[in-house]
């Protein structure tokens, strides 16, 4: 899953010559639902040997009604502040909707959300007036020196954002869906993987970049994420996503 973390999604396609044989066997995550990149060639990046790989497959079943992303990506600083409750694990609505609320003003749809492994991977489209831009988020907790390594694509600098959060942009050359992936940490572990939709179309379509790295970062920014979030939030996307499917849409 995702596309590719290890190919920048946690995945084995391609450059094997990057794949990092670090990290135990027993991190890899195993599912019948893996989400693959449909098409050949796709280019593959390791971060430190996890492995899920990301496949595009047509949804099961046709896409939500569009839906107005709530308001423009806050700031770490204006994020809405938790209930108080405990948090528990966060189910793929709970996390879309997380992810719905914090995006720019635009229209939101083909939504998606599956666990593996412990992670969630979550997608929505989101058009901001000039077409739509696919956006993929995967949410785990990996530890810095599951990050790091002689291997390791995620090696470079670390950018900040305030309140133990910082982040890494890295490119994939060839791989459009991937274009861009935006990795933001929190100090609790917390890790973040957008992958930005870079392909010029798709089905037909048009499609524009939905987010900059940057305000994908700010998105991951929300002191909410976690793969245990704030149980109030599982209740809103339970309310928002009652039938979320879960395989990805091209």
């Amino acid at each position: 899953m995702r596309d590719e973390f290890q190919k920048i999604e946690w995945a084995e396609p391609p450059m094997g010559d990057l794949v990092s044989d670090a990290v135990s066997q027993g991190r890899r995550m195993r599912t019948a639902r893996r989400l693959r990149v449909s098409g050949a060639g796709l280019a593959v990046l390791v971060v430190a040997g996890l492995a899920a790989t990301f496949v595009v497959r047509s949804a099961a079943a046709p896409a939500p009604a569009a839906v107005v992303a709530a308001a423009p990506a806050p700031s770490v600083s204006s994020a809405a502040p938790a209930t108080g409750s405990p948090r528990v694990k966060g189910t793929p609505a709970g996390l879309l909707k997380l992810l719905v609320d914090n995006l720019p003003d635009g229209k939101t749809s083909q939504y998606a959300g599956v666990v593996e492994g412990g992670d969630v991977s979550v997608q929505t489209f989101l058009d901001r007036g000039q077409g739509p831009g696919m956006i993929r988020l995967h949410v785990m907790t990996r530890t810095m020196s599951e990050l790091t390594g002689e291997r390791s694509a995620l090696r470079g600098t670390w950018i900040p954002l305030g309140n133990g959060a910082e982040y890494q942009t890295i490119s994939v050359p060839g791989n459009c869906v991937q274009q861009t992936i935006v990795y933001v940490r929190h100090a609790d572990d917390t890790l973040l993987q957008f992958d930005l939709y870079g392909c010029p179309e798709l089905g037909g379509k048009k499609m524009r970049p939905a987010l900059t790295a940057r305000e994908a970062a700010e998105v991951g920014a929300d002191p909410r994420w976690g793969v245990k979030i704030d149980p109030a939030l599982n209740k809103q996307g339970a309310a928002a996503f009652p039938h979320l499917p879960t395989e990805f849409d091209k």
